[in-house]
């Protein structure tokens, strides 16, 4: 959505719009790269009993932390979904999350285009 905001402002500024944005010309690939490391960690019937502090400190780990960081992905290609369906544009959108590959050295990791080479 950042990028999106960025290419209607700049076409703003130059005065490119128009009769207005026109986002049907927009056509966005969404690629996410990250992996859900928690899934599938936690379960409804492990959590029932928790209290306030296990969902802050269970076992090494932060449950509530991860429920937070883990849902970031599906709430990108949520409001991006919404975003594009409201303005009728729900074909010029499209998510492709790739989440399991494996991580052969840390040298490759440092690598700027290392996780796109998964997409291939």
């Amino acid at each position: 959505m950042v990028a999106i905001r960025e290419v209607t402002k700049n076409m703003i500024r130059l005065g490119r719009s128009g009769n207005g944005v026109g986002y049907d010309r927009f056509i966005v690939i969404s690629i996410g790269t990250g992996s859900n490391k928690s899934e599938k960690k936690y379960n409804a019937k492990m959590v029932a009993k928790w209290g306030a502090l296990t969902w802050l400190f269970n076992s090494g780990s932060t449950p509530i932390i991860d429920c937070f960081n883990e849902a970031s992905t599906d709430m990108v290609d949520y409001h991006n979904s919404v975003l594009f369906t409201a303005l009728q544009s729900q074909d010029n959108y499209l998510r492709i999350q790739v989440s399991n590959y494996s991580i052969r050295s840390k040298m490759q990791v440092k690598m700027g285009q290392y996780k796109l080479m998964y997409l291939i």
